[in-house]
């Protein structure tokens, strides 16, 4: 099947941690791809062709210029601003200055990093779904684990129908999981948020100092770890 990706990142981050195992996968995948667009790729043709005509976004942008290779970054760069030099020119009239600014605006949010992650992520999301149709030791890690941030959990809800005939209690497990991880935040927040109660001040924070982060990583995207 040409949805099918390798499981080993599947298998290393679906081990019950409380963060959400896409994002991990996410951030895994996005670092392997910022690494080869400093690297072995950047002299190749094909490559500049891409850059040249996506760029990087501004997330991606500050990924590659944390890495080492700062030349790497520069021959990039260079490359993609010979293209956008060539879309910014004196305009005449409002209605030319219009269509400038809506031709910017489009090439000014692409990135070519986004493009190839978003592609390798979809792959992920059908893959877990057809191990899950495959595999009961993997179906207990979805049952027993502490579900997913909620970007990752709506795409894997999406994609439950590559779970074949088990699609339905594909579905039922990853909504107990989820659901599981909702009311822990949510029984976090209150605790914390009766902390500051003078009535409840004297009671210990416990686990619950961490409401705030453990709600960032539910509706957001996991941090730097």
């Amino acid at each position: 099947m040409n949805y099918h990706i390798g499981r080993m990142l599947i298998d290393e981050f679906f081990d019950g941690s409380e963060h959400c195992p896409l994002c991990r996968i996410k951030m895994k995948v996005e670092n392997r791809l910022a690494e080869q667009y400093l690297g072995e790729k950047v002299m190749e043709d094909s490559t500049r062709k891409e850059v040249n005509k996506l760029g990087f976004c501004k997330t991606h942008f500050d990924l590659l210029y944390s890495m080492p290779s700062k030349l790497g970054l520069a021959l990039q760069s260079s490359t993609r601003l010979k293209t956008v030099y060539k879309s910014i020119n004196e305009p005449k009239s409002v209605k030319e200055a219009k269509k400038q600014a809506e031709r910017i605006s489009r090439l000014n949010s692409t990135c070519v990093i986004c493009k190839y992650l978003g592609d390798n992520m979809t792959r992920y999301y059908k893959t877990v779904a057809q191990i899950y149709s495959e595999d009961e030791k993997f179906r207990e890690k979805i049952s027993d684990g502490n579900g997913f941030c909620l970007e990752h959990y709506s795409k894997l809800i999406e994609n439950s129908s590559y779970a074949g005939k088990y699609a339905k209690e594909y579905l039922k497990n990853l909504y107990a999981s989820q659901i599981k991880r909702l009311d822990a935040v949510d029984k976090q927040l209150s605790g914390f948020c009766n902390h500051h109660d003078y009535r409840y001040v004297s009671l210990p924070l416990g686990e619950n100092k961490n409401a705030l982060r453990n709600y960032r990583r539910t509706f957001y995207d996991i941090e730097e770890q």
